[in-house]
């Protein structure tokens, strides 16, 4: 049986609890994409800086995270080029090069609004015109999606998510829902249940074989105790984490 892949990416960052989630995944050998807030990096530069000498790499994640979907084009340009500035800044402070440019909606709203139907994020519906304007402004910025092998859910494919420039995701470990309580997340154990269940149209198929995985999980000072037992739980399932392939 071949292996399955899992591709980790990280949202939100940096928070105050970056580098001890930086220095766990190297004593574990995982590799990563931290998607970074602008407003977040403008007050913590140091451990972006000191995770990109270690290896990892930095992805766009907007300013201040809006919904792309009610913000103008202008605003989008913005939230894009304020934080494309900030990680280049500090790509220049580590002394090593930017070879990758990679971006992720925040809320995954690529410029249309989005659904939530039993917990899946559905990012292309709503205004097709504004969605494909953003998607060239990310172009004209250099961003590329990487190429992540054998994504392979049909639900992702018929969305057009492996078509489109930014990074989206397979598997949504939930870590951000246990402060609302409409999601029926209260803790840890809900999420590592959740993570058992095989619900292949919700993004919940870590079980299946036939896939590999885009997982996400936040860089948030509320959630940062779930943090390492979520991680070592994906380990537990045998998943080998790899980074993609940047062009």
């Amino acid at each position: 049986m071949v292996r399955k892949i899992a591709y980790l990416t990280i949202d939100d960052c940096p928070s105050d609890g970056m580098k001890r989630k930086v220095d766990f995944l190297l004593r574990n050998a995982i590799p990563a994409i931290w998607f970074c807030r602008g407003e977040f990096l403008e007050k913590r530069q140091e451990p972006v800086v000191y995770a990109i000498k270690n290896g990892f790499v930095m992805g766009n994640h907007s300013y201040d995270h809006p919904l792309f979907s009610r913000i103008s084009l202008k605003e989008c340009f913005k939230q894009i080029k304020i934080t494309d500035e900030l990680i280049e800044t500090a790509y220049e402070k580590a002394g090593i090069e930017r070879s990758a440019k990679v971006f992720r909606f925040p809320w995954g709203d690529k410029g249309g609004g989005f659904d939530i139907k039993k917990g899946g994020f559905f990012p292309r519906k709503g205004n097709a015109d504004h969605i494909e304007a953003v998607q060239d402004l990310l172009k004209k910025f250099g961003y590329k999606q990487p190429k992540f092998k054998r994504i392979n859910y049909d639900w992702y494919s018929e969305a057009g998510l492996l078509d489109d420039v930014d990074v989206y995701l397979t598997f949504d470990t939930m870590d951000w829902a246990f402060m609302n309580p409409k999601f029926g997340i209260s803790g840890l154990e809900d999420i590592l249940t959740r993570m058992d269940e095989d619900v292949l149209e919700e993004g919940r198929g870590l079980n299946f074989a036939g896939s590999n995985e885009i997982i996400l999980i936040h860089d948030l000072s509320e959630t940062a105790h779930l943090f390492e037992p979520i991680i070592e739980k994906l380990l537990d399932k045998g998943l080998k984490f790899e980074l993609p392939e940047f062009s």
